[in-house]
């Protein structure tokens, strides 16, 4: 039901993503009206919660967290469109490949592991989503 009725964690983490589209997107050139509407709708979602200076402290490290999956994945991206270096062997290829997925596999949990701990400290957890 976490569609339909958000923890304070999954507000948070669409927040901190809005952030960084709204911040990419407006230095591309790019209409970000849409993410600025629902950055607004869910700001006054989340500031009906009570919430304290903990996760403050959550809520900035799940944006940096998201921040580095965010150039994570655009490394990658650039990776398979460019492909290695002339100097690059196709093993260091796939080290440089495995190396950015195991990475991203990383700050995904960290990203999960944040959101639910905003969840559990604003009284929302409803438990794992991954099965």
């Amino acid at each position: 039901m976490r569609l339909v009725n958000p923890g304070a964690g999954e507000i948070t983490d669409r927040l901190s993503v809005l952030s960084l589209k709204i911040l990419f997107g407006g230095a591309a050139d790019k209409d970000c009206a849409h993410f600025k509407t629902e950055r607004t709708t869910l700001l006054s979602q989340i500031r009906s919660r009570t919430l304290n200076g903990v996760w403050f402290e959550c809520a900035l490290e799940l944006a940096a967290v998201n921040a580095a999956i965010w150039h994570g994945e655009d490394d990658l991206r650039t990776y398979r469109q460019t492909g290695p270096s002339a100097d690059q062997t196709y093993k260091s290829n796939l080290e440089v490949v495995v190396s950015l997925a195991f990475r991203l596999q990383e700050l995904n949990d960290q990203r999960a592991a944040l959101r639910q701990k905003i969840n559990e400290l604003s009284g929302e957890a409803l438990g794992e989503e991954k099965v």
